[in-house]
């Protein structure tokens, strides 16, 4: 509208005389705004806001543009199910649910349900789709609007049922939790491990008859992801009574060894008519020397058949030791002599020591040199063991020291690794 000369608001037309006053007053209709004049020609070349005032004095024109208010759409999704939103916008195809959209669009939303889920509805609406609940929900966006849309998981039924003529439980784990009772409905898509224990005295044959998810059922446990009504039924059946019949078996004798039965430890009782495989080994420092009873005999392997309560005897003896290893002595390269005594150090190797040794050196007797005995003793030493052994020199010995001389003597005997000794005389005082 435009006023003229400050008159009343009026139409904008026609042919106003040079030198008018005017003034041109843009206004939005509701859900659209005003975006400025543009284009302005002659006196209102610079018009842009309104309202836009100047003096007529050439022809003259404007433009005043207005746009459709944008609006928000938010769509949002809730519950324990999946699906798919779509939107129609003024009647076109289905589409992601794009937001703003101009005032004014018509909008349709369409839930759509993903396989083991159903749409529950929408709520919490807001703005223009303050009244959808169920799908499709069509309205005409005229606020900023939002609105969820929930899919839960469909309940699928779980039945288990027992037969045969015996006993036992049957418990399921539901996405990997503990084992509890087979409870029914479960959302669908729930992983499930069914498990059947037998009770004392029964057996369990296995399950039969699955239909749906439990279908391929046969042993425990049995896993499978329930998308399906299912059902399936596990067979408890008594177990026959077996006659039993005890094997002892007794070790006996001086030696001691194992007994394994079919290559491992033997049980307490056996089935009646079982054939038992038995095999002996002795211990380090023992030897089997047998069976008896039980109809086994010898001294290899033996298989029994239990026919009643059976005893058989494996004898072990043990071995003879071994003589006892006997050491050396060994005696020191030099020995000094006092009192007419050789001090020899002996040090014991390789085993107990026990023995005699005697000293021959080369010594004047009479007017000539002769290779004598000198002296002789005994010793008994622990492995290991050193010691000094006091040996008595003979006459002729003692008095080649009493030069002043160093003698050199043999060492040989029993118990003793020969060798040289030197005998130095005692320190003249």
């Amino acid at each position: 509208q435009c006023k003229f000369n400050g008159g009343s608001a009026e139409a904008c037309n026609g042919s106003k005389p040079n030198g008018t006053t005017v003034e041109i007053i843009a206004t939005a209709n509701a859900g659209s705004e005003f975006a400025g004049f543009s284009g302005g020609t002659g006196s209102a070349s610079a018009c842009s806001t309104s309202p836009c005032s100047f003096t007529l004095n050439a022809n003259s024109s404007v433009t005043a543009t207005f746009t459709l208010i944008p609006r928000t759409l938010t769509v949002t999704k809730a519950g324990t199910g999946t699906g798919t939103i779509q939107c129609k916008f003024n009647g076109g195809s289905a589409g992601a649910c794009t937001s703003p959209q101009p005032n004014g669009t018509t909008v349709e939303i369409i839930a759509t349900a993903s396989a083991g889920s159903t749409f529950a509805g929408f709520s919490g609406g807001t703005g223009s789709a303050s009244s959808c609940s169920t799908s499709p929900c069509s309205f005409t966006i005229t606020a900023n609007s939002s609105v969820t849309a929930t899919f839960t998981l469909i309940p699928r039924t779980l039945t288990v049922n027992t037969a045969g003529t015996g006993a036992g439980t049957v418990q399921c784990k539901f996405n990997g939790g503990s084992a509890g009772a087979c409870t029914s409905p479960q959302p669908n898509g729930t992983t499930v491990e069914i498990i059947a224990t037998a009770n004392a005295g029964s057996t369990f044959a296995g399950f039969s008859g699955g239909t749906g998810s439990a279908s391929s059922c046969s042993t425990s446990p049995c896993s499978f992801t329930i998308t399906a009504n299912s059902a399936v039924t596990a067979t408890f059946n008594l177990t026959p009574v077996t006659e039993e019949f005890a094997l002892t078996i007794v070790k006996a004798g001086s030696g001691s060894g194992s007994v394994t039965c079919d290559g491992g430890a033997c049980a307490a009782k056996y089935a009646k008519g079982t054939k038992v495989a038995l095999a002996a080994s002795a211990a380090s420092g023992s030897t089997f020397s047998g069976w008896s009873g039980g109809g086994c005999s010898g001294t290899g392997g033996c298989t029994v058949t239990v026919e009643g309560d059976t005893t058989v005897t494996a004898t072990f003896t043990a071995d003879s030791p071994p003589p006892p290893t006997e050491g050396k002595v060994k005696v020191a390269g030099s020995a000094p002599v006092k009192s007419g005594k050789a001090i020899l150090k002996l040090t014991c190797t390789g085993g107990p020591c026990k023995g005699t040794l005697k000293l021959k050196a080369k010594v004047k007797q009479g007017k000539k040199i002769k290779n004598l005995v000198i002296g002789k003793g005994s010793f008994s030493l622990a492995e290991g063991a050193t010691a000094t052994l006091k040996v008595k020199l003979s006459g002729p010995a003692k008095q080649e020291l009493a030069k002043g001389k160093t003698l050199k003597a043999s060492v040989s005997g029993t118990g003793v690794t020969s060798s040289k000794v030197k005998l130095k005389p005692p320190k003249k005082k």
